[in-house]
């Protein structure tokens, strides 16, 4: 790792090699991630992979989470340990899913875990009516969504993925409707 060593100073080349291994990120993607990381540290130096930053310091290295209507519940998902903090691996975790490389049907499964609003194991209807309300707000009138459009969509969206008919969608369905979308990958994907 030449010159770079001591500021990674908790890195081994075994660690790296099981993070590249573990994840569908490359040696040059984690050392990025590792760079943002140094911006979070008082002395530029990383000693601890499992230290937990608040998730304002966060954004502030990450502008594409910082804007993201759903930043809240991709914190929420990928924090380990669910204390609104995140770790270099809890990130590790988070960039190797909105990586390019990450198969589609992985993927598929966070997302369906992130627009789980109510967290109760399927896309529902209060799930949906969420997901609408953080795509259009914003300070435009005009792209604000009426009860009656916002209604159609969901029911469209339920017609076509709610496979069982019980209102309801779970993520077999989810996965099964996304894996149409030829759009879906790069729309849930980031470069770190």
């Amino acid at each position: 790792m030449g010159s770079s060593s001591s500021l990674f100073s908790f890195m081994t080349e075994e660690m790296l090699d099981e993070y590249v291994q573990l994840t569908y990120l490359s040696r040059t993607e984690i050392f990025h991630l590792l760079k943002k990381f140094l911006l979070l540290t008082p002395d530029g130096k990383i000693r601890d992979p499992e230290y937990r930053y608040p998730l304002e310091f966060i954004v502030e290295v990450f502008p594409q989470l910082k804007y993201n209507p759903f930043r809240d519940r991709i914190f929420k998902v990928f924090s380990s340990l669910k204390d609104d903090r995140f770790s270099f691996e809890d990130m590790l975790d988070l960039c190797s899913v909105m990586s390019e490389n990450c198969p589609d049907h992985i993927k598929a499964r966070w997302a369906f875990e992130i627009f789980d609003f109510n967290e109760d194991g399927l896309v529902d209807k209060e799930d949906i009516d969420m997901a609408i309300e953080r795509l259009t707000q914003g300070k435009d009138a005009e792209r604000v969504v009426e009860d009656e459009e916002k209604n159609h969509i969901i029911t469209v969206l339920l017609k076509a993925m709610d496979l069982q008919g019980n209102g309801s969608i779970n993520q077999l369905e989810f996965e099964h409707a996304v894996g149409k979308m030829s759009e879906f990958p790069s729309s849930f994907s980031f470069r770190i």
